[in-house]
């Protein structure tokens, strides 16, 4: 007589395999409020505190599903969404669902724009954020499946590139064998902290309008884009303001209002561009 297997024991009856999701927040308490709601749905949570440590993470693989916060040190979400699409294969494509409080319609263009796939507004609701996530988890392993802000494979694929110029890193690398290359990127980065650090403290605008005009060049040569970009922006803005004032107490308004704004904005692309390198894979 042939043994049947019994039905509570057929594959078909087995329960989910766990899926393996990245709790990226900043805040402990957030962390484990989230982190507890997933695994009582039966899901492994791992979690990072900011979008550094996220990119980091991420580019391993292994992840079904990222939940990202948009505020944080280091690197905000917005950031560590584009840098995550710009990874190869799986982790690049990764389901990310921002978790914020910001809920209107220029916050969830912000969102898309970045490569997420949807959001569950803070505070938490527990129904919510498990809808969202099976949602999303259904979609990944359904590629004809389609919700929310558009499948993971319609993130913008150019929206890494905002932080970093590939095509001027690739031409480095063909010039330059990999020891050198990554031995000049360290050097980069060294001075750039250094430059940044004197741009955040400097008053003094021809000051800031030479260390401007050099931070310009060398991020422009290291293909560091966005950093370049806010370093040739403050040099201009330091030589209207020069040129147009007898003295800082009669120098226009919005020439002074740039530059306070971009030595307050340079610090975090370089920061940006730095862990960039990182996700990239260069050893700075």
């Amino acid at each position: 007589m042939t043994e049947r297997t019994p039905p509570s024991l057929l594959p078909t009856d087995l329960p989910p395999r766990p899926r393996r999701i990245l709790v990226v927040e900043d805040s402990p308490l957030n962390q484990m409020l989230v982190t507890a709601i997933l695994a009582q749905a039966g899901h492994r949570a791992d979690t990072a505190g900011n979008g550094l440590e996220a990119v980091m993470a991420a580019q391993n693989g292994g992840y079904d599903l990222v939940l990202m916060d948009l505020s944080m040190p280091e690197m905000d979400g917005l950031t560590a969404t584009r840098l995550l699409r710009d990874l190869p294969g799986p982790a690049g494509r990764v389901p990310v669902i921002a978790m914020t409080a910001d809920t209107d319609a220029t916050d969830r263009a912000r969102c898309r724009d970045a490569g997420m796939n949807d959001h569950v507004a803070k505070p938490v609701d527990r129904a919510v954020l498990l809808e969202t996530v099976e949602k999303w988890l259904r979609a990944a392993a359904s590629p004809e499946a389609s919700a929310g802000f558009g499948p993971c494979t319609g993130a913008a694929p150019a929206a890494a590139g905002e932080v970093l110029d590939c095509e001027v890193l690739a031409q480095l690398a063909q010039d330059l064998d990999a020891d050198l290359l990554a031995d000049v990127l360290r050097q980069f980065v060294e001075e750039t902290r250094e430059r940044v650090a004197r741009i955040a403290a400097e008053t003094d605008r021809a000051v800031l309008t030479r260390e401007a005009h050099t931070l310009k060049s060398t991020a422009g040569t290291f293909g560091a884009r966005a950093l370049c970009g806010a370093a040739r922006a403050l040099e201009m803005a330091c030589r209207a303001s020069l040129a147009g004032s007898g003295g800082p107490e009669t120098e226009g308004d919005g020439a002074a209002d740039a530059v306070e704004r971009l030595r307050s904005e340079i610090p975090r692309l370089a920061g940006d561009a730095i862990a960039a390198y990182r996700a990239a894979g260069y050893p700075v």
